[in-house]
């Protein structure tokens, strides 16, 4: 193959890691017979499309098409190329690679594996300060103040950054650490005159990890007079602020267990829910709560809890919370602490019970929102200041539903929460609402209904439903993704890939071929990972996985290659009409036969005397 890596270092990456393992990272997967069964992170998702085969370890998405082997899961998920796919997974299994040569070229950025091997050393470093009996004494008694114990602190992985200006700069250069990898990762920052300085300064460390437990950032709290109270890492080609959510890679089995999600808004709160038993909390990242990370969390959980201090937030988490509930149909509800506490506090105060009990009581976005509004118009106790907080909660309701179209069934189902809420008909609700949906959809110009994964499906299944030549020579492939072991029959017949008339097959088989030759006779997944293409490993899967539920292997090849052998002499009967307008039929037939019977005499293994 091309790239970096032999097919052998493929194959033992394929034999040590399971993909179901690796989704499972970030999909709520259930077995659902042979398959593994959850949510497509790929698309937005409602109902379970998203399959996983343990036996071909492939996946593949009945909705919007996606598919492939764990490497192409990764290159989608992640954004990663195929070679930082391989590595990564090189690295979770312990299987030594070759080191790929070669700086960065200037613009792009490096490999991922080299950022999260130096996050990774930088975690080191401030954990080894963090440790040290004189430089990290502040930082443990902050952390011990908190309530947090040695052991918590050692699982989440704290550090420490002392305030002097070059403490993580002056070791990266005393141990050959290459300097500007780290100030990629905004760990250091370059001097105007030359040299490089710590970016993050007398602050207690938390390392901020992906769903796989890899470090993908930091964020530091200050210790010292800084009025900036939390710092993070800037975003890289490894970390993106608005979708990272802190506590993720330690959260997320209770998350799926529970299906519910608990956000928190601070580093120390979720720390601290963990340390008192309620595991599946997580916390973001100085950022409020996005579409993104709820699209995170509803692949794992149904309902999403979000806990905020009682500082002035609530509306505006209410207001957001609307737009998830909408955006992503999850049951989200609002917890509100007690004035002058956060959850920690709460935590370290009233115990896990109690706050359990608020999380099982927490009201659903829309009847918090409601609430607030009364809350702030009760001392209008008329109708008309009832009505201008009815107005208020339907505008946001609107403003919510124009930005997230809702199907029937779910605008029913919310429109008659709204009825309940207001104490309204559900009729007049409905006409309200639509008529503030017509308000706020003035001005701005209205976007296509149709969805990008649907006309992609489409362009994709084109050829899927081609005639004659095309239609055989998919159902070669179908049969050899499935039962490599049947290509001596299927070369007899088709001798090289550039036989296929349509393109997209083409490239399949130019895929197939040479794996076939060389003896392959693995699982599917060994045939797509010789593919660095994400789309075409998509189309591989798809095929197979068609080949794979029409079954009857041999009889399909057989019949697919029969039916060639006819288009074939058909094709040249007809040429023999044009050319001599004589009906030449029979001499076709014998010629096709003479030309099998060539290939069948030429081929390596009738050479050798083997069966074919």
């Amino acid at each position: 193959m091309a790239g970096y890596f032999e097919q052998v270092h493929l194959q033992q990456i394929l034999q040590s890691v399971n993909i179901v393992d690796v989704v499972g990272q970030y999909v709520a997967l259930t077995m659902k017979g042979k398959d593994a069964l959850g949510l497509c992170p790929f698309h937005d998702d409602h109902k379970p499309s998203f399959h996983v085969s343990p036996s071909k370890q492939i996946y593949k998405c009945f909705s919007c098409g996606a598919g492939g082997d764990v490497f192409k899961f990764l290159m989608q998920r992640e954004k990663l190329t195929f070679p930082e796919a391989v590595e990564m997974l090189a690295e979770r299994a312990g299987i030594e690679l070759p080191r790929r040569e070669g700086p960065a070229t200037p613009g792009r950025s490096r490999d991922r594996r080299t950022l999260l091997g130096a996050n990774a050393w930088a975690n080191r470093e401030f954990r080894r300060l963090y440790d040290d009996d004189t430089l990290g004494q502040r930082a443990r008694q902050y952390v011990q103040d908190r309530g947090i114990t040695d052991e918590t602190a050692s699982r989440f992985g704290l550090g420490w950054a002392p305030a002097q200006w070059d403490t993580l700069a002056k070791a990266a250069h005393s141990q050959a650490k290459d300097i500007t990898v780290l100030a990629e990762l905004g760990l250091v920052m370059e001097r105007d005159h030359g040299g490089y300085y710590d970016r993050f300064r007398e602050r207690l460390m938390f390392p901020v990890r992906d769903a796989m437990g890899s470090i993908i950032a930091f964020g530091g709290r200050t210790l010292g007079d800084d009025p900036a109270k939390y710092l993070n890492s800037p975003e890289s080609s490894v970390f993106s602020k608005g979708r990272g959510l802190y506590g993720i890679d330690v959260a997320k089995d209770a998350i799926v267990r529970s299906r519910t999600a608990v956000v928190v808004e601070g580093y120390t709160d979720c720390i601290m829910a963990h340390q008192c038993g309620v595991e599946n909390v997580v916390a973001t990242l100085g950022t409020a709560f996005t579409a993104d990370h709820g699209r995170m969390l509803s692949r794992y959980a149904q309902r999403l809890v979000l806990v905020f201090d009682s500082d002035g937030a609530g509306q505006k988490a209410a207001e957001r919370a609307l737009e998830i509930l909408f955006a992503q149909r999850l049951d989200v509800c609002l917890v509100s602490l007690p004035a002058g506490q956060d959850p920690c506090d709460f935590l370290l105060a009233q115990g896990k019970e109690a706050f359990e009990q608020l999380l099982q009581q927490a009201p659903d976005a829309l009847a918090y929102k409601w609430e607030q509004t009364l809350w702030r118009l009760q001392q209008e106790d008329s109708v008309n200041g009832r009505q201008r907080a009815v107005d208020a909660f339907l505008r946001v309701v609107a403003q919510a539903f124009r930005a997230h179209r809702a199907d029937a069934i779910q605008r029913g189902f919310q429109l008659n929460k709204v009825a309940k809420l207001v104490d309204q008909p559900v009729d007049l609700v409905e006409r309200r609402l639509r008529m503030l949906e017509k308000e706020l959809q003035r001005g701005f110009k209205r976007q296509t209904d149709r969805p990008a994964e649907t006309a992609t499906a489409q362009r994709r299944d084109e050829f899927l439903t081609a005639d004659g030549v095309t239609n055989a020579q998919r159902e070669v492939l179908e049969v050899l993704l499935n039962r490599p072991d049947l290509f001596a029959q299927a070369e007899l017949a088709i001798a090289e890939p550039d036989e296929f008339e349509d393109a997209a097959l083409r490239q399949v088989a130019q895929q197939v071929w040479p794996y076939c030759q060389a003896g392959g006779e693995g699982p599917l997944a060994e045939m797509v990972a010789g593919c660095e293409s994400v789309g075409l490993s998509g189309l591989m899967t798809e095929l197979a996985w068609r080949g794979s539920c029409r079954g009857n292997y041999e009889a399909t090849l057989t019949g697919a290659l029969q039916k060639l052998a006819e288009l074939k002499a058909q094709g040249q009967r007809q040429s023999l009409r044009v050319a001599l307008g004589q009906d030449y039929g029979q001499a076709a037939q014998t010629a096709m036969l003479l030309d099998y019977q060539a290939r069948l005499q030429a081929h390596p293994r009738h050479r050798r005397g083997e069966d074919i």
